[in-house]
């Protein structure tokens, strides 16, 4: 994937349930009016009555980097779309016997490069949860973000190159109910021209709080900086700097402390299964 930011020109959203029904990407790219928009605002969920909007334009929001995190060893499992729960049950199968892989979280711009082997080919992108799944309780749950929206710049198959479209993904509201989406998986053809992106929307609690904007740009090489695109299990932290450093997951997802709260995904080559080629 190419480090170009001028051809992402703010494509238009896509709804989770209108990119299911395409079955493919290639259908994408007559489907980028903006009639897709979201329905719920921010201000809304937060309990602020609704105003007329502004004649004046406002300003733009600042994007900050989302902090990734990959599972290291995470490439070696078998099946990516169906993990269990908060990751209680990782195994590896190897010549007939049955391993479990460790936990251990590293930053993910820190590998030496993404995988290129899945330049071209199709590729299994799954939003599963929140991790842990389970919220905090008690007086953290009032300081717990209001909504997550998790939105992914897919690559478009037809010229021209370095095109993307926009897809809502996967998000989360606690008001005035918890709701979340259900796990999404979708398929995708990452290349080299075209930069495959998720942008984090976070709301965090209070009228007067402004949203944060966090977007990592993965990578096929080794940009300095973007986390790499590799088979295997990522969490997308809900603040820059969740995934600065190394460290090992508590087996007990009661146990993970509050401010790793992330966004699980997995990202697996579809029909085709990989080893490691990054170390």
């Amino acid at each position: 994937m190419s480090s170009r930011d001028e051809d992402t020109r703010h494509p238009g959203p896509l709804r989770r349930r209108d990119f299911l029904a395409l079955g493919s990407l290639a259908a994408l790219t007559p489907v980028m009016p903006a009639m897709f928009e979201r329905a719920a605002g921010a201000s809304e969920l937060a309990g602020a009555a609704a105003q007329p909007a502004p004649e004046r334009r406002p300003a733009p929001q600042p994007i900050l980097p989302l902090s990734v995190g990959y599972l290291d060893g995470s490439e070696q499992l078998e099946n990516l779309r169906k993990l269990a729960p908060d990751l209680t049950a990782l195994t590896v199968v190897r010549r007939g016997n049955v391993f479990t892989t460790g936990r251990r979280m590293m930053p993910s711009h820190r590998y030496p490069s993404g995988d290129p082997r899945l330049v071209g080919g199709a590729l299994r992108m799954t939003i599963h949860d929140l991790y842990p799944r389970r919220l905090p309780a008690g007086d953290a749950a009032a300081l717990w973000p209001v909504a997550i929206d998790l939105d992914v710049l897919v690559p478009l198959l037809d010229p021209p190159r370095g095109s993307t479209a926009r897809f809502q993904a996967w998000s989360y509201r606690r008001l005035p109910a918890e709701d979340r989406s259900a796990r999404v998986s979708f398929v995708l053809w990452p290349d080299w021209y075209s930069d495959l992106s998720v942008v984090m929307r976070v709301v965090p609690p209070g009228a007067n709080s402004q949203p944060r904007l966090l977007q990592a740009r993965f990578t096929l090489g080794a940009d300095p900086g973007r986390p790499r695109l590799l088979k295997g299990i990522y969490l997308l932290g809900l603040d820059r700097g969740t995934w600065e450093e190394e460290i090992d997951l508590p087996d007990d997802p009661a146990q993970v402390p509050a401010e790793l709260t992330s966004v699980l995904m997995t990202v697996e080559p579809e029909g085709l299964r990989l080893g490691s080629s990054h170390r």
